[in-house]
């Protein structure tokens, strides 16, 4: 399990995928001059990669994940609530943060009971796990800027954006349900169709407006049991 794990990291973590990650929180140190807010965001990113390396490892089950997952936050979260309300010398941050993060957690916790009852997983935007939703809308935001330079075809987005090609079509799944990326060229094969973006529909409000009815089915999915 430690060597695919180790494999799959290898296959994920390219040189240039590195490079754009450290070229990033150069970036982020220029903007801010704070080297603790470099570290966290350094921290947050080895914590989501981490979690796309165990989701993409064929010999570990991902709804395993999912409950490590929610174990982690649930519990770290209630580690910094404690701290938060016991600390003597000066007062602290605002308590409602790490409840709220805790509260995270525990959905995080229940929506893989709900993976472990469903007994499969589909591949569908709306029965995907939660950390497999984020996964897929950092790959769309990806996907989404090369789209705005000119159409291009899943191998070009692949290479363009330093993703796998069956990740490249997880995403047009997912933008295509909507309308916000649509087949360009229709009378040619798979390999050859080039897709386009909708700009009309990217932005804050074309996404609430598009998608709050699916992110809330999928925040109710854990209380559907």
């Amino acid at each position: 399990m430690v060597l695919d794990f180790v494999r799959t990291a290898r296959e994920q973590l390219t040189a240039r995928y590195v490079l754009s990650l450290v070229a990033f929180l150069a970036l982020a140190y220029g903007v801010t001059q704070d080297v603790e807010t470099v570290f966290v965001i350094a921290l947050g990113l080895t914590f989501v990669e981490a979690i796309s390396t165990l989701r993409e490892t064929p010999t570990i089950d991902s709804r395993w994940v999912g409950v490590g997952l929610g174990v982690f936050i649930t519990v770290a979260s209630l580690a910094w609530l404690g701290w938060e309300l016991t600390a003597a010398a000066e007062p602290g941050g605002p308590a409602w943060f790490p409840a709220l993060t805790a509260l995270i957690g525990v959905w995080f916790l229940l929506d893989a009971r709900a993976d472990f009852a469903d007994g499969t997983e589909s591949d569908k935007p709306d029965d995907m796990s939660a950390s497999e939703m984020m996964l897929v809308m950092n790959h769309a935001h990806l996907v989404v800027e090369e789209l705005k330079q000119a159409p291009k075809t899943v191998a070009e987005l692949a290479d363009a954006c330093d993703l796998t090609e069956s990740r490249v079509r997880e995403v047009l799944d997912f933008g295509t349900d909507d309308g916000m990326i649509y087949p360009v060229d229709t009378d040619t094969s798979a390999t050859a169709k080039r897709y386009a973006l909708d700009e009309s529909k990217v932005g804050s409000l074309a996404f609430v407006r598009s998608n709050a009815k699916r992110i809330l089915r999928r925040l109710a999915r854990p209380f559907q049991l």
